[in-house]
């Protein structure tokens, strides 16, 4: 999370999930399409009480691997409901999980504008019960810092008006390009196993791990999503009555990443703030040119994604209280199951993951929790 001077215009996923406001999904009907539908069928709790499960990946023997973003802690959480802890990083965020036989990545973080602590990104690997770094991408955003010329605040306004920013966001809400930072969110597995591809939330950019070198490459950078200001908007912000009409660029955040059986990537991303209710989107992006298009639109904070094996993508749209799903061969996301607060998505053998309620209420102890819908499959 950015600092506190920077929160009202910060891009990383945490400020957003901390300062939106959850809207109520309303009733969709499932959408047909060719192939058949896809309904929810029973759900499990298989695990409560866990602190901002941001992150989860299906394990070796039936274990569910969950990542408790806000306590440092990435765990797995047994067919029998077992949370057993497997890396301990107290006052680091872990994240972005992905497993491949034994080996279990994951990505730890800390630090950033306005923090003292310094930046910290890595990508690491839990083999054999031990923690090595792979890849430092702290490091490689340092010295490339890819989105720096990207056009992100208010576009096309006068410096008259620019002047009237009240100076603690002036740096936020004003012209500028992307800071030196990275904050690794979400991880995918190329079908070789070779490469880990990173997307990047602070760096707004998606990278590419050689899981044999550390050797890290820039796959490409996210682009602005573009915002018209409301009166409402300037109220909320502080901002002057001339900034309503103009266009605010956000920066663009991606949360998840998959490769698809065609070998794309599939990136969720949403805007910073302004947030925009319905401005997130998925992008297909072609690995081997960086080359994308936003392929799913109108969503509302997507966070995590997933596809079963018939190729319907599941996606958690997190203060939206719902999981939505867009059928395949479709590009319009239809209504999967409500759900409170759900941060990720996971189709194992048994159903679909999610990580449901990973935001704590104020004042109330953390109850994040793991839960399995079963697939209903018709014709």
């Amino acid at each position: 999370m950015k600092g506190n001077t920077a929160r009202l215009f910060s891009t990383t996923l945490l400020t957003v999930a901390l300062t939106g406001t959850g809207v109520a999904a309303g009733a969709v009907e499932v959408q047909h399409h060719v192939g058949g539908t896809v309904a929810p069928g029973d759900q499990t709790e298989l695990a409560n009480s866990l602190v901002g499960p941001l992150r989860i990946a299906a394990g070796p023997g039936g274990a569910t691997y969950v990542t408790q973003n806000f306590a440092g802690l990435l765990s797995s959480v047994g067919g029998d409901g077992v949370v057993t802890n497997l890396v301990e990083r107290p006052n680091i965020e872990v994240g972005g999980v992905t497993t491949h036989g034994p080996d279990t990545y994951f990505t730890e973080s800390v630090g950033g504008p306005g923090e003292t602590r310094p930046l910290v990104a890595n990508v690491s690997v839990l083999r054999n019960g031990a923690v090595t770094v792979l890849a430092d991408l702290a490091a490689f955003e340092t010295a490339n810092n890819f989105d720096a010329k990207s056009e992100y605040g208010l576009q096309n306004t006068p410096q008259s008006c620019l002047d009237q920013l009240p100076p603690p966001i002036a740096p936020y809400a004003g012209p500028h390009g992307g800071e030196v930072y990275s904050h690794p969110y979400a991880t995918a597995l190329d079908p070789t196993g070779h490469t880990l591809f990173v997307a990047d939330a602070g760096a707004n950019a998606i990278f590419a791990v050689d899981l044999a070198t550390g050797a890290v490459r820039f796959i490409s950078l996210i682009g602005p999503v573009p915002t018209v200001l409301t009166a409402a908007d300037a109220a909320e912000f502080g901002l002057p009555a001339c900034t309503i009409g103009k266009t605010y660029n956000s920066e663009p955040v991606p949360t998840d990443i998959e490769v698809g059986k065609d070998g794309y990537l599939y990136v969720s991303s949403l805007p910073g703030v302004p947030e925009g209710e319905m401005a997130g989107s998925v992008l297909k992006i072609d690995p081997a040119t960086g080359n994308g298009a936003s392929v799913i639109v109108g969503l509302h904070t997507p966070t995590g994604l997933a596809f079963d094996d018939k190729g319907n993508l599941f996606i958690a749209e997190l203060m939206a209280n719902r999981i939505s799903v867009v059928p395949a061969g479709t590009t319009k996301a239809v209504l999967f199951t409500q759900a409170v607060l759900p941060a990720d998505v996971e189709v194992d053998g048994n159903g679909l993951l999610a990580t449901t309620n990973v935001l704590p209420a104020p004042d109330a102890p953390p109850n994040g929790m793991l839960v399995r819908y079963g697939l209903v499959y018709g014709g």
